[in-house]
């Protein structure tokens, strides 16, 4: 009479400790699990991955619900298991965009270069689903990537019935930020200064000094292209000839800059040379006053 009850507990807790490890990540599961539930949290530096679908919209135009859902499912799938193969816990979906935690609930001393891979991944999985897409005559999806390394406040949010494991602060604000700015730049991730601070092992496209919505403070913010030793030395010169042309519109020298980076444009037509040659002859017609830093807002 004693060893039933026992059983039936013990098989209780295995399917809840199951099921909970579904509805969050493992690594939360078993924070969740280990002590007293209970509202609050801690500060605690954290690295905070946003990414999105481009062109998603779209394709629910074009196919039922049920498609939706099961293409869905199979993207965050793959992408889960790039973040969770870096060590990284999956916070939420939120519809087809995800939130990924670097160093919360459990940390690790290279939480930002392990999310900088795990973006780097993320970009590399969905090139694989690009791929079968294409077979089935869909059309093909980029991604957009924001990362972020901050103090926040790491813990139990919500309400006394209904909570969520969770990080909240101005980090995981610019970290969202970041990601919607991917797409005005032409790329697939941006990383914010901090962050590119603590991965120093990754070769690194400077984008800009970007003073974003709701912030005041400007920040620096890059294009992780890939680790040390693994990118394409024809790639590494042609970024280092764009960090020449990026001093020299700096140094008010448009001139200069709009030649580099048109003849940046004419080999390879990226956004960004773009955006900077219009942004240099915009500045060669109507200079602006000494107190121009070339803060973008």
């Amino acid at each position: 009479s004693s060893f039933n009850p026992m059983l039936k507990g013990l098989i209780e807790r295995d399917r809840v400790r199951s099921l909970l490890g579904k509805v969050v990540s493992s690594a939360i599961a078993e924070e969740l699990l280990k002590k007293e539930i209970e509202l609050g949290g801690e500060e605690r530096e954290v690295t905070i991955l946003f990414s999105d679908l481009r062109g998603f919209t779209t394709l629910c135009e074009r196919h039922t619900p049920q498609e939706i859902l099961s293409f869905l499912n199979d993207y965050f799938t793959r992408i889960s298991a790039v973040i969770e193969a870096n060590g990284g816990v999956v916070d939420k979906y939120i519809g087809d965009a995800v939130m990924a935690l670097f160093g919360a609930p459990l940390k690790n001393d290279d939480d930002a270069a392990r999310a900088i891979r795990t973006a780097i991944g993320m970009r590399e999985a969905l090139k694989g689903l690009n791929a079968e897409f294409e077979a089935k005559g869909l059309p093909r999806l980029s991604l957009g990537v924001g990362v972020n390394t901050a103090m926040v406040v790491a813990g139990n949010m919500g309400s006394t019935t209904r909570l969520n494991y969770t990080v909240i602060g101005d980090g995981v604000n610019l970290a969202s930020r970041l990601e919607g700015l991917s797409k005005k730049y032409g790329v697939e991730i941006i990383a914010s200064a901090s962050t590119r601070a603590l991965a120093p092992g990754f070769v690194y496209r400077e984008l800009d000094i970007a003073r974003v919505k709701g912030k005041n403070e400007p920040v620096g913010i890059y294009e992780p292209i890939g680790e040390i030793g693994a990118v394409d030395e024809a790639v590494v010169k042609e970024i280092d000839a764009y960090h020449e042309g990026l001093k020299l519109y700096r140094e008010r020298r448009w001139d200069l800059a709009r030649e580099r980076f048109r003849a940046l444009r004419e080999k390879n037509p990226l956004s960004l040379y773009v955006i900077y040659e219009e942004r240099a002859s915009g500045l060669i017609e109507n200079p602006p006053s000494s107190e121009w830093d070339s803060t973008t807002v």
